[in-house]
């Protein structure tokens, strides 16, 4: 399989460095980005022809299927090439930063019936069977997630009007698989707070912010947190009868009374997420794929609700 990368920055090469580890049959033949030098400095080091322009990346790459890796106010343009050129995709969240850009490429990927996947790779964790064998034993109640630690240093990842703030661009991963487990949610409440962001002398997202939900049938509350640099984790607690299950990346926490069990990660979710793309390319199943692009939309619009009530309170 011919693969296309589209973004240089840390994400594009997670996922790049993986690759061997992820599948032996896809080469990396083309690399997209402004930067000229960066695009270069990707093809140098992964293989691969670099490119500045987005159509000579389809037209001379020539790839089977993209990634795309780009911040998150530079959707749209480059999604409807590829889905213009039936290039199954693969974008990193958050898919855009209002909901008509992406309700768009949803529409387009639907008329094209091309397989689209969207990163939210926690919902690859090889943890999550055992999550659903428990919460089958003992009934959910409660949902607390938390995103929190510092403000990240990429320029554009501190001003709203790029991120869409913390929420939008960085706990949507928790928001996404509360829902995913627990099903549907809807926004009761949210409210952030202002002020400076330790390490950087501006910047203009909520620091911090919390959002109530209602998903499925139990209430939620996700908590995002940008001014603890030394105090960084993300997690997802499912507050059930008699159990507690803390899910992270690293692994799962199953609490029964004095019982503890502890469930490693076996598979790094990038891994797992990108086998399935892959595979769903192969086989041409749109919904092989860890996230589609229409459940993404869900998460993203759940999002977009908390980062308004958020500015206004």
């Amino acid at each position: 399989m011919r693969l296309g990368i589209i973004g240089t920055g840390n994400i594009a090469r997670r996922h790049l460095d993986l690759l061997a580890e992820t599948d032996g049959d896809v080469a990396v033949v083309a690399h997209l980005s402004r930067n000229a030098g960066r695009a270069a400095e990707a093809a140098s080091r992964y293989g691969g022809t670099p490119h500045t322009s987005l159509d000579e990346f389809i037209a001379q790459g020539r790839p089977d299927a993209v990634i795309v890796t780009v911040p998150p106010d530079q959707h749209g343009e480059i999604e409807h090439a590829l889905i213009d050129a039936a290039i199954p995709l693969l974008v990193e969240k958050p898919i855009g930063l209002d909901d008509a850009i992406p309700s768009g490429i949803a529409e387009a990927i639907a008329r094209k019936g091309l397989v689209a996947a969207v990163g939210y790779n926690w919902r690859a964790l090889d943890t999550l069977p055992a999550v659903r064998a428990q919460l089958a034993q003992t009934p959910l109640r409660m949902v607390m997630g938390r995103f929190h630690g510092g403000t990240p240093g990429a320029p554009w990842w501190r001003f709203e009007g790029r991120s869409g703030g913390q929420m939008v661009e960085q706990v949507c991963h928790v928001v996404d698989l509360a829902w995913h487990l627990a099903g549907r949610g809807e926004l009761l409440a949210a409210a952030g707070s202002y002020g400076p962001l330790p390490g950087f002398s501006d910047g203009d997202i909520a620091g911090a912010s919390a959002a109530l939900f209602r998903s499925g049938s139990v209430p939620a509350v996700i908590t995002a947190v940008a001014v603890m640099p030394d105090r960084s984790g993300a997690d997802l607690r499912l507050i059930c009868e008699g159990c507690e299950i803390v899910i992270s990346l690293a692994g799962i926490d199953i609490f029964r009374g004095k019982e503890h069990v502890r469930i490693e990660t076996a598979t790094n979710c990038y891994v797992a997420q990108n086998r399935a793309f892959f595979a769903a390319v192969r086989s041409g199943d749109g919904g092989a794929v860890t996230c589609t692009y229409e459940d993404a939309l869900v998460t993203h619009r759940l999002t977009l609700e908390v980062a308004a009530q958020v500015r206004q309170r």
